[in-house]
């Protein structure tokens, strides 16, 4: 919630818009969550250090003084007497590594104590400035100082069931940076389908590539698309995760390589349905499947630089699980990252360093907990947002929610009673999702309250404002070209919003 202020400055600025080029910023402005504010001076001179932003600084830097897309218009130049844009660097522990102080006064002064925190800053000066480029802009006075209440805003997506192209991707990060979402987790395997150039193994995409879920898209990425893609999410203050699943969901690695499989496995062709649990590497063959585990995870690092990644581990029973998951765990600790599994490799000894992700609302994980578990939170009554926006949308899955999940239900969740809750991640299954639009139906706006949840403290949260001011956003999401579910509770029914 802003502390709008009386008074206002009318100001010539270039939009905090997009720099121009690849390497520049897109329009991927800001909702933020409750702000903690106040009416003086956020800081005193005496504790502040300057100094030069660095790169993510420097795109900040830009993106607050340069203009627009090609086709925008473009706004006068700075007339002597505008107030200036400052952004500062500054070693103000109080700002943590995210956090940021926005003061709209005779200028606008943009403060944070790391380049990802100016990141944070200038999304949120974008989101008091209209959609779409002005010749002027009158801007309330205004201060605001804010940081996440999670390190983890996340969201995951299922594009081994129904392909996802990478210039959705890309689109999907912006919109991400733009709600200060800084997670990206990528499913880049399952049984309808293997979604990444593995360069030892290359069935894995010449089969495992070309075959998806009923009425789903098939396809695959190179290593270079991957690795623009990180590039591209970093710029964005964005981790990319990638999750290869196993030893569970693996049907396309059946299909592409026999032997992983046990000898009396006689399913071994692609697989385009919608059933789970029934396909699992021949743990019992672990001189061929180690091997072909470790050679898979070390290119998958390679191309992944961030410190998570994800082992996958659900919706499987065998007497060998646990053992292949914490051998599993062991491998992506000895090449210097942190595993990460679904909650089901609980039950594995794999040291409290492993990350779970909680997906069943009822699953036991108070042990894990206990032991010292690091929570990824996802419960599907919560965050399966393939789920309806309402009960009864068609081409949504109901059966972890027979009402759906609609957005005052995700906006309803409370993290705190989780204490080794790193933050939360909403995740998008494509079983029931094969195009674009369908996925921005899904989506949007209900992301929106998950970077809400995932930001402020429950204790600062108010559904009734999350909807004002979601509500102003309409034309950033109309600029972005979300095709957004229109979400009654936002007055969204009907009609185009003012641009």
């Amino acid at each position: 919630m802003f502390a709008f202020l009386p008074a206002r400055v009318r100001c010539r600025l270039q939009p905090a818009g997009a720099a121009r080029g690849r390497r520049g910023w897109h329009r991927d402005g800001v909702h933020r969550a409750a702000a903690a504010v106040g009416g003086g001076p956020p800081w005193r001179a005496a504790h502040r250090r300057h100094r030069r932003p660095g790169s993510a600084g420097r795109r900040a830097e830009r993106a607050a003084r340069v203009g627009g897309r090609a086709g925008q218009p473009r706004p006068a130049h700075r007339r002597e007497g505008d107030p200036r844009i400052r952004l500062q660097l500054a070693d103000d522990a109080s700002l943590g590594e995210e956090g940021y102080r926005l003061v709209v006064g005779g200028g606008i002064d943009l403060v944070a104590r790391t380049d990802i925190g100016l990141l944070h800053a200038v999304q949120s000066l974008r989101q008091l400035l209209p959609a779409q480029a002005q010749p002027e802009y009158l801007l309330p006075h205004v201060t605001i100082a804010d940081a996440p209440a999670y390190r983890w805003r996340g969201t995951s997506l299922d594009v081994a069931r129904s392909f996802l192209p990478v210039e959705y991707l890309e689109r999907h990060i912006d919109r991400m940076a733009f709600f200060k979402l800084n997670r990206l987790h990528l499913h880049l395997s399952d049984d309808q389908g293997w979604r990444m150039e593995i360069k030892r193994y290359p069935r894995l995409v010449e089969i495992g590539g070309a075959s998806a879920v009923k009425g789903g898209r098939s396809g695959w990425y190179t290593q270079e698309q991957l690795k623009h893609l990180v590039a591209y999410a970093q710029a964005r203050g964005i981790t990319v995760v990638p999750e290869i699943d196993m030893p569970g969901h693996v049907q396309a690695m059946l299909a592409s390589y026999n032997e992983l499989a046990c000898d009396d496995v006689e399913n071994l062709a692609p697989y385009d349905g919608l059933e789970v649990g029934f396909s699992v590497l021949c743990l019992s063959k672990p001189e061929v499947v180690h091997p072909f585990v470790r050679h898979v995870l070390e290119e998958v690092l390679a191309v992944f630089p961030s410190q998570e990644i994800h082992i996958g581990g659900d919706e499987i029973k065998h007497p060998l699980y646990a053992d292949f998951v914490a051998r599993t765990a062991a491998m992506v600790r000895e090449m210097g990252r942190t595993p990460i599994a679904w909650e089901e490799g609980s039950v594995a000894d794999t040291g409290p360093d492993m990350l779970l992700q909680l997906w069943n609302d009822g699953y036991a994980i108070d042990a894990a907990v206990a032991k010292g578990h690091p929570l990824i939170l996802s419960p599907c009554t919560y965050f399966y947002l393939d789920h309806g926006n309402y009960a009864g949308q068609p081409q949504t899955y109901d059966w972890c929610r027979k009402e759906g999940v609609p957005l005052a239900r995700v906006y309803s969740f409370d993290p705190s009673g989780f204490k080794t809750a790193v933050g939360v991640e909403a995740a998008l299954w494509s079983e029931l999702v094969h195009t674009d639009a369908a996925a921005d139906d899904r989506l949007w706006p209900r992301l929106a309250a998950v970077s809400e949840v995932a930001w402020s403290p429950a204790g600062r949260r108010e559904y009734a404002g999350f909807l004002e001011r979601m509500g102003r956003l309409r034309p950033h999401l109309d600029a972005l070209g979300i095709d957004y579910h229109p979400e009654p509770d936002l007055g969204w029914e009907e009609g185009e919003a003012e641009k």
